[in-house]
């Protein structure tokens, strides 16, 4: 990365908050020989760049000058290479008091506990033209393909025989192979920007064009990235663009004063996560935001983000009832339409907890430009339903089958993600009621839910095998719990249920559209049993679903089909290696005329307790089976 000069059109961007590439003059940049430190710093005496000897506390401090036509941005140039040298700014401010900050715009930092940035050598990694070009065939036309993210955070996912975090290279090597043979098509990564407590599960982030060093280089992240690709699977970034780290050596009171956090005291805090919000009043904050993002894409080649709590942006931080924040907005509609512009294949992805309007939704038409956003409706209303003990759903069922009718007023994944599984929510298999084998049964049917409702899916690590406690941030997932029966048979499921999805055009190709789903008996509240069709563009993709969250079998049961002929099951939650009822799937049922759920034509079938069975018209099952 060589080092810019900041002219003044240039300024001019930074200051107006139309930068996208502040990274490229900011910081600590090494160029034949010379290093080079630039900090935008306003209403101070006096900036040092102080450079620690490695391994030691022997340090050096460098005058910073004003620059000569911008007395808010300071720099030096030093005739010394510093790579690998750790190094701090100290301000001084017109009190007399000294702050001692790290790089805001570092593109390393040091071990924690240690804070102090790290000036980074110039990468060797060459990105292959095969993985950039598999990365442009990952993203076209998403929307219409089947998409399972599998989330996970990096270091309590698994650690190496020493206890200790796998580096990028080790995850490649372990990680990879795992999440493709369950049949996941993304990757979705907690947040790696640096960030000083590991319990904040890097969402406190202090370095926003670093990534941590817990795991190892940049290069080491490069490799990570095209070995995901190598193998077919998409890689997305948690990002954070509202609120970051309080704490004092980063950019909390960078100047003495608000800088980089809100100016106004009443929206300056979250107090549910003691973070502080960003000022999006403020151009420069904007560029540093900006340029972050750009910078994730561009040199890592991410495929796009998951942007982590744009309530933060969208609605007026700590007003109740939440209040639109037009300022917000407008930022983040910015942000979207330039990160489209200079990467068009990128997928952006906002985690909306409050339901702002049209967040997915064209920018032409007042939208906020993102290409999907987590359903927490969905999310909350299923979880809600499941854990009720079963002879009490028939009084919650609109719980259920709420979601459809506003399914298609946006682009939705369907999350269950770390949120649900943490802080005493227990795991998914720990929220069902009932003993160990029907809590499994409804593990399955819970899943199998997920993946025939309308909506891309994501799930958080350990799940897939029905990981027994909430995550708790140990050292990794409870990998030895796999010894047991019923967790393999939860694996092979999660394995053979993403296998399925992947191969019925009916459960994907028309997420977005209404066509691609009808409800059959969506209020049959009595026997607690949802029944619905999932259709392809094809007629002859068409998938008839049942979901019975009754913890009762029913021997006779009927329900409407649209085509005369033979149906065969095709799949069910209840198959015997799964750990369920049904010794053999291979079931089928001809089409009768006897009119049924506003279909003139009905099967007869037997549907075991919690399960989810679909059904397909002979000679039309899946390529899975």
């Amino acid at each position: 990365m060589q080092k810019e000069a900041l002219t003044a059109d240039r300024l001019k961007d930074f200051h107006s908050g139309c930068m996208t590439d502040a990274h490229r003059y900011f910081g600590a940049k090494v160029e034949n020989g010379w290093t080079f430190f630039t900090l935008w710093v306003p209403d101070v005496e006096k900036v040092n760049a102080v450079v620690f000897e490695p391994g030691t506390n022997v340090r050096t401090s460098y005058e910073m000058k004003r620059m000569a036509h911008d007395d808010t941005i300071w720099d030096i140039r030093v005739e010394r290479d510093f790579t690998g040298f750790s190094y701090v700014y100290e301000i001084f401010l017109p009190n007399g008091e000294v702050l001692e900050k790290s790089d805001p715009y570092a593109r390393q930092g040091e071990f924690r506990p240690q804070t102090k940035s790290v000036v980074a050598g110039h990468s060797r990694h060459e990105w292959e033209r095969s993985v950039l070009a598999e990365k442009e065939r990952i993203a076209d036309n998403h929307i219409e393909k089947p998409m399972a993210i599998y989330e996970l955070h990096i270091g309590t996912w698994k650690r190496n025989e020493q206890g200790a975090f796998l580096n990028y290279r080790e995850l490649a090597d372990e990680l990879i192979p795992y999440v493709k043979n369950l049949g996941f098509t993304h990757i979705e990564i907690l947040p790696i920007t640096e960030h000083p407590l590991d319990e904040s599960w890097g969402y406190q982030g202090t370095g926003y064009f670093a990534p941590t060093i817990r795991y190892g280089t940049a290069d080491d992240l490069k490799y990570f990235v095209s070995a995901c690709a190598e193998n077919g699977l998409g890689l997305f970034l948690d990002w954070v663009p509202g609120h970051f780290c309080s704490d004092a050596f980063a950019l909390s009171l960078f100047n003495g004063t608000p800088l980089y956090e809100e100016s106004r005291e009443e929206r300056r805090m979250n107090p549910d996560w003691g973070t502080l919000n960003f000022d999006i009043s403020k151009g420069e904050v904007v560029s540093f935001l900006m340029s972050s993002a750009h910078y994730w894409l561009a040199e890592f080649k991410f495929d796009g983000f998951r942007m982590d709590a744009v309530i933060t942006q969208l609605f007026i931080p700590n007003t109740e009832p939440p209040t639109f924040n037009e300022e917000g907005k407008n930022f983040l509609r910015e942000l979207t339409a330039s990160l489209k512009r200079a990467f068009p294949q990128a997928i952006l992805i906002a985690e909306d907890a409050q339901n702002h309007p049209k967040v997915t939704h064209e920018l032409e038409n007042e939208g906020v430009g993102f290409d999907y956003k987590w359903n927490f409706g969905w999310m909350h209303d299923t979880l809600e339903y499941m854990k009720i003990p079963p002879p009490e759903r028939p009084e919650h069922h609109g719980k259920m089958n709420f979601s459809l009718m506003y399914q298609y007023e946006e682009r939705y994944i369907l999350a269950f993600s770390h949120d649900e599984v943490v802080h005493g929510e227990k795991s998914l298999l720990n929220k069902l009621p009932g003993s160990l084998d029907e809590k499994f049964s409804q593990l399955r049917l819970l899943l199998s839910f997920w993946i025939t409702h309308p909506g891309k899916k994501l799930l958080f690590m350990g799940q897939e095998f029905g990981h027994f406690d909430e995550w708790e941030f140990k050292p990794e997932l409870d990998w030895a719990s796999l010894v047991n029966e019923p967790h393999q048979q939860m694996a092979l499921f999660t394995k053979e249920l993403l296998a399925f999805y992947k191969n019925e055009k009916a459960l994907f190709e028309l997420d977005d559209h209404p066509k691609g789903f009808e409800w059959l008996d969506a209020d049959n509240h009595e026997q607690s049993v949802a029944s619905f069709i999932r259709r392809g563009k094809k007629a002859e993709d068409e998938c008839v679903i049942l979901c019975n969250f009754s913890n009762q079998a029913y021997p006779d049961f009927r329900v409407g089909v649209p085509q005369a002929g033979v149906y065969e099951q095709v799949f069910s939650s209840a198959a015997a290696k799964y750990g369920g009822v049904q010794e053999s799937a291979a079931m089928a049922a001809a089409a009768e005329e006897e009119r049924a759920d506003n279909q003139n034509r009905s099967i007869n079938i037997t549907l075991p307790a919690f399960t989810m069975c679909i059904w397909k018209l002979n000679g039309k099952g899946s390529e899975a089976d």
